[in-house]
């Protein structure tokens, strides 16, 4: 797609999204970034969802202070700074950082949210308010890794991780460990049990699985598990802002309130990739197509997955952690296991999920559909990221006495 195709493209979702029936400035700006990180690696996307939020958050709470703040020095509001034009302004100013191309669609975006704000010292004061703290949280992020270069040599051994086809990538997003974390001590701080060892039972019937159901010429594989498997090359932050955004309309939770659970869910999430990255780079086993196509009995040396496999470790599925730390987190900030919600992917395949943990549950399972992890590698994902999920909740942002 052209530059200028992008562009147009980009300004037709934001526009979108400035007209829907929304009163939320959070909820708002979450929609108008999710138009921009669609097309961004799924690190990427939540590293800028977790930075615009902790933006507008610390904007939002610096005129409510209900809030522990989260960037030191806790920002200072002047009296009647409008929380709408703050929140607003620091989102687009974190985003226009990121993005510096689409700011024009940006400065659109910005200039519909303050149309809605009377003129005067608070919309002027708020708006300043937003600009220092999107700088102050530009600044805190400038050198935490996330486009370092690091190199990773494969094992050799057997069971090693080994660039698969198709691509034979190598283990570039390999940086993601040692980005620093948001809530975590340390990428180590939460960790997972360990990949099953590839000679046992348990495995070959893993394995097994994946081969039977994950094959992209299966014959036991159901319509609709294609469908959910298809539907997880979706970046995760789409989906699980969706189900946010649903909770939050049914629950109908303040700006405030939307500003901190924005926040933190998709803090929770960049950290755990953080986490399972870190799991990757240390257990660098090998994908199920290389297992398949290499086994001691029964090798299949043309098997091909439903999907391409991505060049990085089967264990753990980041996919599966990051919707862990989701899914919880959602859960524990809103006290229930969500409302029915629906995502798109490419604006062709829609899901419908009932709750967070049904979703969090067939995206383990569709991952095995898919052909790319086994099941194994899937749920201690979901639990190092439900882990990851109780932690940041428990340390992010806490209310004020």
């Amino acid at each position: 797609m052209t530059l200028a195709a992008w562009r147009c493209l980009l300004a037709a979702v934001l526009a979108t999204a400035l007209h829907s029936a929304r009163a939320d400035v959070v909820t708002d700006w979450n929609v108008t970034a999710l138009g921009l990180t669609a097309s961004s690696t799924p690190q990427v996307e939540m590293r800028a969802l977790a930075l615009t939020h902790v933006a507008m958050f610390d904007a939002v709470n610096a005129i409510t202070r209900t809030h522990q703040a989260y960037m030191s020095p806790a920002p200072a509001a002047p009296a009647g700074a409008s929380a709408e034009a703050a929140a607003a302004s620091a989102a687009h100013a974190v985003l226009a950082s990121i993005y510096p191309l689409q700011k024009p669609a940006l400065d659109a975006a910005l200039q519909a949210s303050l149309a809605k704000l009377p003129d005067g010292a608070g919309k002027s004061d708020g708006s300043a308010l937003g600009r220092q703290v999107a700088e102050q949280c530009i600044a805190m992020r400038s050198s935490d890794g996330w486009n370092a270069r690091v190199v990773y040599t494969p094992a050799t051994a057997r069971g090693s991780w080994q660039p698969a086809p198709p691509s034979m990538g190598g283990f570039a997003s390999i940086h993601w460990a040692e980005v620093k974390p948001f809530f975590l001590k340390s990428a180590a701080e939460v960790t997972a049990p360990g990949p099953l060892a590839i000679d046992s039972v348990q495995y070959a019937k893993e394995l097994d699985e994946v081969r039977r159901l994950g094959g992209r010429n299966s014959t036991e594989r159901t319509a609709d598990q294609t469908a959910a498997a298809i539907f997880t090359l979706i970046n995760g932050g789409q989906m699980w802002n969706a189900a946010a955004r649903a909770a939050a309309t049914a629950k109908g939770t303040s700006t405030p309130e939307n500003a901190r659970i924005f926040a933190i869910i998709n803090m929770a999430a960049l950290d755990a990739v953080i986490a399972s990255w870190e799991v990757k780079r240390k257990m660098g086993t090998w994908r199920p197509v290389t297992a398949i196509r290499a086994a001691s009995s029964n090798a299949d040396p043309t098997w091909e997955p439903l999907i391409n496999t991505p060049p990085h470790p089967d264990y753990l599925s980041g996919h599966s952690a990051t919707s862990g730390a989701w899914s919880r987190s959602l859960q524990l900030l809103f006290g229930n296991d969500g409302v029915p919600f629906s995502a798109t992917f490419n604006n062709a395949l829609t899901r419908h999920f009932s709750s967070f943990s049904q979703a969090a549950t067939e995206i383990e399972n569709a991952r095995i559909w898919a052909g790319i992890h086994t099941r194994t590698a899937d749920e201690h994902a979901t639990a190092l990221g439900r882990k990851v999920a109780e932690l940041a909740v428990q340390r992010g942002m806490q209310k004020l006495p």
